[in-house]
């Protein structure tokens, strides 16, 4: 586990402003998907709903293979993976 530069920022897909601040949000999205290559992480985990949207649709952008789960996914793999 890594935490990423400026994990805090924004992914720039807060309610609707990826909607209606399309460019802006991209510029945003694209600040923090590249932290997340910065890190070399498989996996990108958020609690935020709105945000794994984002972040996969950059990862996607980007041409990043990467999962973007919630915590609680996680967590269930990691209990799955001891069976």
């Amino acid at each position: 586990m890594e935490e990423m530069a400026e994990a805090d920022r924004c992914c720039g897909g807060g309610g609707t402003f990826n909607i209606f601040h399309y460019q802006l949000s991209m510029k945003i999205l694209d600040r923090k998907i590249e932290n997340v290559r910065k890190t070399g992480v498989s996996i990108v985990a958020t609690s935020c709903p709105a945000c794994r949207i984002q972040l996969a649709h950059g990862l996607k952008r980007h041409g990043l293979a990467l999962k973007v789960l919630h915590p609680v996914e996680l967590l269930a793999e990691s209990y799955g993976k001891g069976e």
